[in-house]
């Protein structure tokens, strides 16, 4: 099925009817229209929220033929290079895990994580779009492996005044694994929220209190790496480097699909939203000169910090002390339902480790790769070696 950008959508309520082409149904609630020219991450931070299923066969769709959706009328547009949302190969060639696959489901006219919460996917993603917000809070965003859980302990340490840690690992506050939505509201301010859902399924009030943003950028093959040895805690043997750099590029295997589709998004963000503050940091330049971005950051969520603290609170974020204290720490029980065994979270952190995985013949193709994405637009040019 193939949902463009820029659809035109008309208030009709019918009985749906299957298309015959992309066996698919749609249901929309809480429904506006809204003008073909609206800007689409824009147009998606209005009070709707739509939620599409991609139909597996034909005898399927004929199951749902006679149900009245109250739907919308949508019309699709050829095929474009943002618009294709291709369902996963049953047979998963690639042998990437299980919950990293696509669900099937769109929330917003992004693909839906399967959340491992309590409530389905798209109940939780529909309570995150509408969790309230505050005018102090923080949320940290970022595309998996760039860094989310460094600086979240570095901005922990800031606005508590102390280089200690937190007792609690960050998926507590990530809204994707939090359980219960509702603990978030018992946090004291400034809360200090993470996620790496794209920014059309956050909640709709980081706009309207406009919410500090700190958005982490990451050297692609570095990322590609260790989010290889992330997934691979969840996979099957049969799921190599080899595999993982053969479905990556394409986006189908991994419901956030590739890093660049999401810069491209927080690009397309930024671009909608002018004014709204976000830090970019590169992964690479906290590793060069931890001391200095950390006291940008403090400046930019408006806690100043000493030099002397900043350098100390770089110090106790080092990557041994990060390992050594998040092997300790309290975990939730949606991160201990993702995997039987605990995640390895900080592996290596070194900048340039993809040297000792990628092959040659690797290397160059995953080249082609980053040459086609940068004719498209990198949206946010990373560091390091390309």
């Amino acid at each position: 099925m193939i949902v463009s950008s820029n659809t035109e959508h008309l208030d009709l309520q019918f009985k749906t009817r299957p298309d015959k082409h992309s066996y698919s149904t749609k249901t929309t609630l809480n429904l506006r229209a809204r003008p073909r020219s609206t800007s689409r991450l824009y147009a998606l931070y209005s009070a709707e929220f739509t939620v599409v299923r991609i139909m597996t066969s034909v005898k399927e769709t004929n199951g749902v033929a006679n149900q009245d959706t109250n739907g919308l009328l949508e019309k699709t547009n050829p095929k474009s290079d943002t618009a294709e949302l291709p369902a996963p190969d049953p047979n998963n060639p690639f042998s990437f895990p299980a919950l990293t696959l696509p669900s099937g489901l769109l929330f917003n006219r992004v693909r839906v994580m399967k959340c491992p919460v309590k409530d389905d996917p798209v109940t939780h993603l529909k309570k995150i779009y509408d969790l309230p917000m505050r005018d102090d809070d923080i949320i940290i965003t970022a595309y998996p492996k760039c860094g989310t859980h460094w600086v979240a302990e570095i901005l922990h340490m800031l606005t508590s005044g102390a280089t200690e840690f937190s007792g609690r690992t960050k998926e507590y506050t990530m809204l994707e694994f939090c359980n219960d939505l509702r603990f978030l509201a018992t946090l004291t301010s400034p809360r200090l929220l993470n996620s790496h859902l794209y920014m059309a399924q956050l909640p709709r009030g980081i706009v309207d209190k406009k919410v500090k943003m700190v958005h982490m950028i990451r050297n692609p093959k570095d990322t590609a790496v260790s989010m290889y040895h992330h997934l691979k805690h969840t996979a099957s043997e049969q799921f190599t480097f080899d595999n993982f750099l053969k479905g990556y590029p394409c986006g189908d295997y991994i419901v956030f699909s590739h890093q660049f589709d999401y810069l491209r998004q927080m690009a397309e963000f930024e671009k909608s939203h002018p004014d709204h503050p976000i830090m970019h940091i590169h992964y690479e330049d906290l590793k060069q000169d931890p001391a200095a971005i950390i006291k940008e950051l403090s400046q930019f969520i408006e806690t100043p910090a000493s030099d002397d603290f900043c350098q100390r609170v770089a110090a106790a974020c080092g990557f041994s002390n990060m390992r050594k204290v998040d092997s300790t720490r309290e975990i939730p029980e949606s991160l201990r339902k993702f995997s039987k065994k605990r995640l390895e979270i900080y592996r290596k952190g070194v900048v340039g480790d993809w040297k000792n995985h990628f092959t040659v013949a690797q290397s160059e193709a995953f080249d082609e790769f980053l040459a086609e994405q940068k004719q498209k637009g990198f949206g946010f040019t990373p560091r390091g070696e390309l």
